[in-house]
Parts: C-alpha cells; structure tokens; sequence
C-alpha cells in the first residue's frame, strides 16, 4: 500500500452522541465517538458504543429505541458522516 492510502485508511473522525430517557441512565448524556473519515454505518456505531458500558448492548438492541442523525429520525440503514449529531431516544411514557 502506498503512503497515501494508508494514511487515509488511518484517518478517523468524530461524531457527538446525545442520549435520551432511559438509555442515558446507561450512557449518560453525550459520547463524543472517533469513526472513519469516510463515515460508518448506524449499526457499526452502535457496536462501537455496546463495548464502552456494562448492558451496552441490550441497551442499544430495546424495543422502540430511536435514532436521529442532526435531529431527524432515521432506519439502521442510515450512514453517518463526521461532524453529525446523533442521538438515541429510549421510547417515552406520558400520562
């Protein structure tokens, strides 16, 4: 591989993680997480964020959970580029 293509597999970015309801009593409110420059995937950065607590994983695999990407919500088929907002909404009750 060439220097420039090492280099650039290398290179990473951020996204700020904003987290809503229930799942922030697991998360806290906001994760700032590294991704590939050229982005990632919705799963892909759920996996990432699963490791980083105990119940991560169940956590982030609840029923109605929600996420937006720069305040609008999206399928597990989004993609994520660096620099986005993204944020996890457990469902809400009301009364």
């Amino acid at each position: 591989m060439t220097q420039a293509l090492v280099s650039a597999a290398a290179a990473t970015g951020s996204v700020q993680v904003r987290f809503f309801g229930k799942i922030a009593d697991r998360f806290g409110r906001v994760a700032t997480v590294e991704i590939p420059a050229v982005g990632c995937s919705l799963p892909w950065l759920k996996v990432q964020l699963a490791g980083q607590v105990e119940g991560g994983l169940e956590s982030l695999a609840e029923r109605g959970l929600r996420a937006a990407i720069d305040h609008t919500i999206v399928s597990d088929k989004a993609w994520i580029s660096p620099g986005q907002e993204v944020a996890f909404l457990s469902m809400f009750s009301g009364g």
